[in-house]
Order: structure tokens, then C-alpha cells, then sequence
């Protein structure tokens, strides 16, 4: 018994010692930044005006059955939430194998209607994002400027509540 609870005791300090996994990478390398913007722009079917794609732009990716289902249920809430005030130069991007009916159903499950958002919410049935490596298992924000993507925010459960705020609101808590 003993044995046992010094067993339990170490395994918890090397838990708490950890340090927190970072969801943020900044991208620096050119090519890499002007490449995931055109694997972006090329998601949403290039229907984004040309005038606006040298602006300030920011795309959430949801890959509805990759993610886990915390961050899968606060990200659907908050695409629901945010519908109707999302900022002119965000985009939403929903990734799944199967076509709307699959993706309606994720959002049923959540107790909420897919999104009617024209020109900002797009349903990449054809999983694109994944095949162009835009996400792995978490919902992804990419945030640009002037045609090439600078920082990228893979949502952990964790961190995907400020993860979330930065992206609908424009901040985050910490």
C-alpha cells in the first residue's frame, strides 16, 4: 500500500512540473508564410476579394471529426454565439470527410443550426485543410497579413477557450 501511494505521489509531482504545452507558433521562414496563405485563399474557393487579401485576416479551421469533443463543443458554441457579429476580415472554415450533412450533424449534436454567414463560413467537405497539413487533430487559427500568414494558434483543450476569445473578440485573458 505504501508502495503504492509514494508511486501515485512521484507520478503526480512529474505531472505538476511539466511545463504547459505552447498552442502558438510564430511563422517566419517567406516561403512557408506566402504558401499556407494561398493553401487558405485556395479552401475558400479564392471568393474572398482580392482588395481585402493584403489586410489584416484571420481563418479558424474546425476539423469537426478530427477534434477532440471539448474543444470541438466550445468551438461550434462560439462559431454559434459569434455568427452574427463576426469581424468583416475573419473567416470560418469547418473541415470534414463527408458533405453538409455530415457537418450539420456536428452542429446539431451541440444544439445549433450550421451557420448562415455568406462570404465568411465555408464547408470544406472534401477535408482540403488536412490534405494541404492546415490542421492535425485540433481546431487551427491562422492570422495574416499582406498576403502571408504570420502566427498560427493550435487550439489544446487548454488553451482553446482564450484561443477562441482572440479569435471572435480580438484578445486574449492572459
Amino acid at each position: 500500500m505504501r508502495t503504492k501511494t509514494v508511486l501515485w505521489v512521484l507520478l503526480l509531482a512529474s505531472a505538476c512540473g511539466k511545463p504547459k504545452q505552447n498552442s502558438i507558433e510564430l511563422i517566419t521562414i517567406p516561403e512557408k508564410q506566402s504558401s499556407l496563405f494561398q493553401d487558405l485563399v485556395a479552401i475558400t474557393g479564392k471568393t474572398i476579394p482580392d482588395t481585402l487579401l493584403s489586410d489584416s485576416l484571420a481563418f479558424l479551421i474546425l476539423p469537426v471529426q478530427a477534434s477532440c469533443p471539448a474543444c470541438r463543443k466550445k468551438t461550434i458554441d462560439s462559431i454559434a454565439k459569434h455568427q452574427s457579429d463576426l469581424n468583416d476580415n475573419h473567416y470560418i472554415i469547418v473541415s470534414a470527410n463527408g458533405g453538409r450533412r455530415a457537418i450539420r450533424g456536428y452542429f446539431q449534436e451541440q444544439n445549433h443550426e450550421l451557420p448562415d454567414i455568406p462570404g465568411k463560413f465555408f464547408m470544406d467537405s472534401l477535408n482540403l485543410a488536412y490534405q494541404r497539413n492546415l490542421y492535425v487533430n485540433k481546431p487551427t487559427i491562422y492570422f495574416t497579413y499582406n498576403r502571408k500568414v504570420y502566427k498560427k494558434v493550435a487550439a489544446i483543450p487548454a488553451t482553446v477557450r482564450d484561443d477562441l476569445r482572440e479569435f471572435f473578440s480580438g484578445y486574449r485573458d492572459k
